[in-house]
């Protein structure tokens, strides 16, 4: 049963953490429409369940139809906080309470006839098969099992039901799990089958294949992420631009076969001295951009240096050097704007002189 509830295992062994997450939040986005019918709609079976009420109960049905209107804006309120919550691990406690109160509004109606009970189990098993191939993580499965079973367990413990009935209701919605989870990971499979086949669409779309880097659009896409993130954990993020010097004169002087090895080999020196996880992206014929999280105007000049001299020390040819600028992002400041910044303090560092870094 672990390995049925475990999506994370066999997900987790073909990601890193971070593509992970994205997989988890691309898969909620396939199912998100499909959830917010069900939640909506599976609240007013209870309702309808009234007119069943009235022809067995008579008069005595009036006090349950407020029972039933409570149980139905409860679970809508509910599936109101799951949809606005989006792709968060509140939305996953507020559908696990959800399946909680889905669980008691069986057990209530139930008990509103008692000789219901031992019908109970077959709904109880569709519930397991219609709502746990909707929960994307492990603990949220787990958490929609016991949520739709337990207040049926106090019901049958509160009646003093046989050991038959129980067994009957443990071994159907124990079907009604395995079926739900079997269906869940196969949906989620076919997800993270689509998810890999789009990333690697995305990788050659967004790669520079000279460089071995990522191109302009990969930049637009990758650094933005980052910089949000950075941004909402409130540390530091640095951006450094650099530019091979007269790239131009030497690409002419040695052949364009060459000038392609050289670009090839500074990309090589600055990934050297660059972190996992930080972003290297060639956005112009011969210039650079990097991003450094975690990192201020100290730590990135002190980069941006190590990166410049491992580049002069080059030897393919002509000497070759490159210029850079360094800066670091201001609060709430918009990722262009710092780009920007980094970029005129790399053409300062060109009207002073090349082979050297500035500051802005």
């Amino acid at each position: 049963m672990k390995s049925l509830f475990s999506a994370r295992g066999w997900a987790e062994d073909r990601l890193p953490e971070a593509e992970y997450l994205r997989f988890r939040r691309f898969a909620y986005a396939k199912m998100r429409t499909g959830l917010k019918v069900l939640m909506f709609s599976m609240p007013f079976l209870f309702a309808i369940g009234w007119a069943r009420d009235v022809a067995v109960l008579g008069e005595a049905a009036q006090w349950t139809l407020l029972l039933r209107l409570a149980l139905v804006l409860g679970l809508l309120a509910l599936a109101t906080l799951t949809w606005l919550s989006g792709f968060s691990r509140a939305a996953e406690v507020f559908g696990s309470f959800y399946a909680l109160l889905f669980g008691t509004a069986i057990a209530l109606t139930t008990a509103i006839e008692p000789i219901r009970l031992s019908l109970t189990h077959v709904p109880l098993m569709l519930m397991a098969v219609i709502f746990l191939p909707y929960s994307i993580s492990r603990w949220a499965a787990a958490a929609t099992a016991a949520g739709l079973v337990m207040p049926l367990l106090v019901l049958l413990w509160y009646l003093e039901s046989p050991a038959a009935l129980w067994a009957a209701y443990l071994l159907f919605f124990g079907m009604g799990c395995a079926i739900g989870l079997i269906q869940r990971r196969a949906q989620l499979k076919a997800s993270l089958d689509v998810f890999l086949h789009r990333q690697r669409l995305l990788h050659r779309l967004h790669r520079d294949t000279l460089t071995d880097t990522i191109n302009r659009e990969g930049w637009e896409t990758r650094a933005h992420r980052l910089h949000r993130i950075q941004r909402d954990m409130r540390e530091p993020l640095s951006v450094i631009h650099f530019d091979l010097d007269h790239f131009k004169a030497v690409n002419e002087q040695v052949g364009e076969t060459h000038g392609d090895a050289i670009l090839a080999a500074a990309s090589d020196a600055m990934k050297a001295h660059l972190r996992h996880g930080d972003l290297l992206a060639r956005i112009g014929g011969k210039s650079f951009v990097i991003l450094l999280p975690g990192s201020n105007a100290a730590a990135a000049m002190r980069v941006a240096e190590r990166i410049r001299a491992a580049i002069s020390g080059l030897r393919m040819g002509p000497a070759v050097s490159a210029s850079a600028g360094v800066t670091q992002t201001r609060s709430n400041e918009p990722l262009k704007s710092a780009t920007r910044r980094a970029e005129a303090a790399m053409r300062e560092a060109k009207e002073r002189g090349r082979d050297r870094v500035v500051l802005a």
